[in-house]
């Protein structure tokens, strides 16, 4: 079979209207590699008018695309809704790496058991021979590999060395069949294990391969933020367009709009770098745990690239003395002959389930399906996500998975530590966050940076872009009224509650806001 067209034409379905929208980021500069090095795109379709569907799948990362494929292919009328462009969210932010084993396998044996451990890692398995399938039977060109994961510690410090065991343990517990596996990386290493079968690829071309294999079945809109999602009524609202349908996905990340699970899950963001280095890593996934690193090449570069990952903190709790990508460069330096300027650098956000595993499933209302919860370990449980969703919607009977990540589970043991943690951090700024008084005027806001000036009634959200014009907001988040924070990494506000993000000037990046920043007039 050919390869697919990777949306380059107009896209429409059934008759639906549809009208040119603009190609824009707000985080020009926090671009992944793999965003980086694809060519831009222009022709995205917004939503006009009300239509009708069997599913409407909003979010089109590679939870909501590989969705709305098997939808696509079970014989049901799918519309997808993307609020920026396809795959540039959290997916195109990615590292790439699918792996069977989760970031955390001796905490989820620890929680779950053996028999939870084993089942968890044989789906994820089956999850990357799934998208194995799909990119061979569709000849996708996006960098798919087969390839080992290796698990490593350079310090020699008893605590490491007793975290090393107990994950090689639970490796073995799971079936993953690890093996010690001498130093791949150019610098010493204490202890390391390696895992075969694991895989990479790029994650921003898979999601636009499969925009363009959907261009053919699904009626697709990109710049076309919900606003609204009615699960009574069954219908999901744009601000030019309504879709009706029997089933909702939000595969937002979040689930949009209000939700209990939100209340259950811990928001980070975690930043990575893309720098040239003299020699290439060797092709795999390299986990250096006491330092809190995730390193992997970049194939097919005119010169070697070296990814780093990590850096992380709560989203909304950023501050100007953390320079995450320069403590990743500094890593790189001090372990790789780097070989010029960063490439590329940016983030991506995070959220952390309570009690360890995922939600996937029908929520409160069995017409409305969440994927949410997956932590760093984001395309393996994305994809299978798309698997669980569409067995459901299929109405086919629940198995032991299914009732496992069931976003209605109750495991209030398990969830006991996470859910105090997350709603401790809320209680700290939905409160805490009003007291302050934060009197300076704004004067000494440097172009490109934000600051929340003012108290009371009278305080602000503002922004001095590059010309020097100020831009003031309600520093308010519109979902559960927490006190945006300045990100001037990510270059956006951040909410430190449910980890909602905006733009410079207000624009909603990411949920569970459904809305942006409200305006101001700018003080005088």
């Amino acid at each position: 079979m050919s390869p697919p067209s990777v949306h380059t034409n107009p896209r429409s379905a059934n008759g639906i209207t549809a009208s040119i929208g603009e190609s824009s980021s707000f985080e020009s500069t926090m671009t992944s590699i793999w965003m980086a090095s694809y060519p831009s795109i222009d022709d995205s379709r917004v939503l006009l008018g009300d239509i009708t569907s069997d599913v409407v799948v909003v979010g089109a990362g590679i939870t909501g695309l590989l969705t709305a494929w098997r939808l696509c292919n079970a014989g049901y009328r799918v519309v997808v809704l993307e609020a920026g462009l396809a795959g540039q969210k959290n997916t195109g932010a990615s590292t790439g790496n699918l792996y069977g084993s989760t970031s955390e396998m001796a905490t989820l044996l620890a929680k779950w058991g053996e028999d939870v451990l084993r089942e968890v890692t044989a789906s994820r398995m089956h999850a990357i021979a799934g998208v194995d399938a799909l990119v061979t039977e569709y000849g996708i060109d996006c960098g798919f590999v087969r390839t080992p994961l290796q698990w490593s510690i350079e310090s020699n410090a008893p605590a490491e060395r007793q975290r090393y065991a107990r994950e090689l343990a639970a490796y073995r517990v799971a079936g993953l069949s690890p093996h010690p596996s001498p130093g791949q990386l150019p610098f010493p290493l204490t202890d390391s294990f390696s895992v075969e079968g694991q895989a990479q690829l790029d994650p921003y071309r898979l999601c636009r391969a499969l925009l363009g294999l959907l261009s053919r079945h699904a009626a697709l809109f990109e710049q076309t933020q919900v606003i609204d999602i009615d699960a009574a009524a069954s219908c999901v609202r744009t601000a030019t367009g309504k879709v009706h349908a029997n089933h909702i996905v939000l595969a937002t990340h979040s689930p949009a709009g209000f939700n209990l699970l939100q209340a259950e899950m811990e928001v980070y963001r975690e930043y990575g770098i893309a720098v040239p280095v003299q020699t290439p890593l060797p092709i795999g996934i390299h986990w250096v745990t006491d330092s809190g690193r995730s390193l992997r090449s970049v194939p097919e570069q005119q010169a070697p690239l070296l990814v780093v990952v990590g850096e992380k903190h709560r989203t909304g709790e950023w501050s100007p003395t953390q320079d995450p990508a320069g403590r990743l460069l500094k890593y790189a330096q001090e372990r790789f002959v780097v070989n010029g300027p960063v490439a590329a650098s940016w983030s991506a956000q995070q959220f952390k389930p309570a009690d360890g595993l995922p939600y996937i499933g029908s929520s409160a209302h069995e017409n409305v399906w969440v994927a949410t919860g997956f932590q760093a370990d984001g395309l393996t449980w994305g994809a299978l996500a798309a698997e669980l969703i569409v067995q459901g919607i299929e109405g086919r009977q629940p198995d032991d998975l299914a009732h496992l990540l069931s976003p209605l589970r109750i495991t209030p043991l398990k969830s006991a530590g996470g859910w105090a943690r997350t709603n401790a951090t809320v209680i700290k700024h939905l409160l805490g966050d009003r007291l302050k008084a934060e009197v300076d005027d704004g004067s000494e806001i440097a172009p490109g940076s934000g600051r929340v000036v003012g108290k009371g009634e009278g305080r602000c959200a503002l922004y001095r872009d590059e010309t020097g014009m100020l831009h003031a907001m309600s520093p308010v988040c519109p979902h559960l009224k927490c006190i945006v924070q300045w990100n001037g990494d990510a270059n956006s506000w951040d909410c430190p509650c449910h980890g909602s993000r905006f733009g410079p000037t207000g624009e909603l990046l990411e949920g569970p806001a459904l809305n942006g920043l409200a305006r101001k007039q700018t003080p005088s």
